[in-house]
């Protein structure tokens, strides 16, 4: 049996970096600046010798949990030992594995280290079962173990390559402006640690002086508001595409593995029959094109902060179809069954329709309230309502959107969430809840809400609204008995329907 494994060495700062980024970076500023003489360095030590313990004592505790942290595999699954303390140590059967990853950082190459993950659908919502860095030579070993019980050498490898326009469309329509807006504020406060806060002061004001320069007419409070949400858009853009290109899926016996990255490269090994469903994704501009990108449920794939569980980046419905053939047949979508009635076509327009109607209102009345600043307030007023009529667009196509369908005890659930439209293929046995969900008003017209709960480490739910109570309940197999029923006798409870 081979021997416990300990981490990479560099495990020990990535562990304790955001501690000591707090302090070691004002240090070494401080340093630099004093080195010159030796009575400043006196001066700079005799100030700052809490501050050096403190590195010290975080490093040390680091180096502490590193030489107590060892993983080993095993014939039949990962054995991990860690604990400062206590020692605790765990078991990770292979065959219960959902996702095995390894990510290769490009800070990480010139040291040969690699970072390796594995999850179960038993494990904790935000982090993975295992999670270490290890030498690069290591990794290929516990890729080969963790899909030993599910690759099959024998079948035929089933790839799907998609082009450089189709990352592109994900990357447009995946981009987030508060993501990019969270990373640009990040980048220029690591700044300020590093080079000082006069530096960081200079730049944002210089960045500032640009915007009111490009402003040609509009206020400059409202241009930096625009340049900023343009801004923190591109480079959320400019994230995604280079997270997903050099993007490929390889479906191989019960195996599925995603690899993508331009510079920081990840290999996802995904259990096939540990995947929950699959979903394609539109918006408004993407469903006009007739294009879908997919993504996959599987626990421990797409988990990351602004991490993606990509399937296929872009698509039309021909190859949406083809693919899913290709590389999960065991996930067809079919035509929905179950449709809104035409009569429902109001409680889709209803939630947009009040919205308009309250911002207006609001800025009607800040108009009139503040006359001196007609000028903001009109812009402003203009950039509120644009997202709130694209809305009311949304809603209207979500209408011919929605319905459900069910193929070989897979159910198609198509609805909107957001300013999304989602088409999503569960197989049966990863529902656990079906609830039909009535309001009073759709008690009244004889409407519900479908609400489907799906497995997961956490609760996931997809609600198809507006449906027809009767045939709703038609689809679901369920009559008008009482349910579950009560037998006579010390017989348990049988249901006489199931959902």
């Amino acid at each position: 049996m081979t021997r416990f494994r300990h981490a990479h060495p560099i495990d020990i700062f990535l562990s304790t970096a955001r501690f000591l980024g707090l302090l070691i970076f004002p240090l070494l500023r401080a340093a630099y600046s004093l080195l010159f003489t030796m009575d400043r360095l006196y001066d700079w030590l005799a100030g700052a010798w809490f501050d050096i313990l403190t590195i010290l004592a975080i490093i040390g505790l680091g180096m502490l949990r590193w030489y107590r942290m060892t993983y080993r595999l095993e014939a039949h699954g990962i054995r991990v030992k860690q604990g400062i303390f206590f020692c605790r140590e765990r078991f990770i059967p292979y065959a219960r594995l959902s996702v095995a990853a390894t990510e290769s950082p490009w800070y990480l190459l010139p040291i040969r280290a690699v970072h390796v993950s594995a999850d179960t659908d038993g494990g904790y919502p935000n982090e993975a079962d295992f999670s270490m860095t290890v030498y690069k030579k290591e990794f290929l070993p516990f890729l080969k173990q963790c899909r030993t019980p599910f690759w099959n050498n024998e079948e035929i490898r089933r790839v799907y390559l998609p082009r450089n326009l189709n990352i592109a469309v994900l990357s447009f329509i995946a981009s987030n402006t508060l993501t990019g807006v969270l990373f640009g504020a990040t980048f220029f406060s690591g700044i300020g640690k590093v080079l000082g806060k006069s530096f960081e002061q200079a730049l944002v004001t210089q960045i500032t002086t640009v915007m009111q320069l490009l402003a040609f007419g509009i206020p400059p409070t409202a241009a930096i508001l625009a340049f900023t949400i343009l801004g923190g858009w591109i480079i959320s853009f400019l994230r995604n595409l280079v997270r997903h290109l050099r993007f490929s899926a390889v479906r191989q016996g019960g195996s599925l593995e995603i690899r993508s990255g331009l510079f920081t490269r990840r290999i996802f090994d995904i259990t096939v029959q540990r995947i929950n469903l699959v979903e394609a994704h539109q918006n408004l501009l993407t469903k006009t094109l007739g294009l879908y990108s997919t993504f996959i449920h599987a626990n421990g794939y797409g988990k990351k902060k602004d991490e993606l569980s990509v399937l296929m980046p872009s698509c039309d419905k021909t190859e949406l179809h083809g693919n899913l053939s290709l590389l999960l047949p065991e996930f067809p979508l079919c035509k929905p069954v179950l449709r809104p009635k035409r009569r429902y076509l109001s409680r889709f327009l209803i939630p947009p329709l009040t919205l308009m109607a309250v911002v207006g209102v609001l800025w009607g009345c800040a108009w009139y309230l503040f006359p001196f600043i007609h000028n903001i307030t009109l812009y402003l007023s203009i950039m509120t309502m644009i997202p709130c009529v694209w809305f009311f667009i949304v809603k209207l196509v979500s209408f011919f959107h929605t319905g459900v369908g069910i193929k070989d005890n897979v159910f198609t659930l198509r609805y909107s969430y957001g300013y999304r439209f989602k088409t999503v293929s569960v197989p049966k046995e990863r529902i656990v809840r079906i609830d039909l969900r009535q309001s009073v008003f759709q008690m009244a017209s004889g409407g519900c809400d479908l609400v489907f709960y799906t497995f997961s480490e956490g609760h996931k739910r997809h609600i198809v609204p507006n449906l027809s109570y009767q045939e709703a309940k038609a689809l679901l197999g369920i009559n008008d008995l009482p349910y579950p029923v009560l037998l006579r006798g010390r017989k348990k409870r049988k249901p006489v329907s199931k959902v």
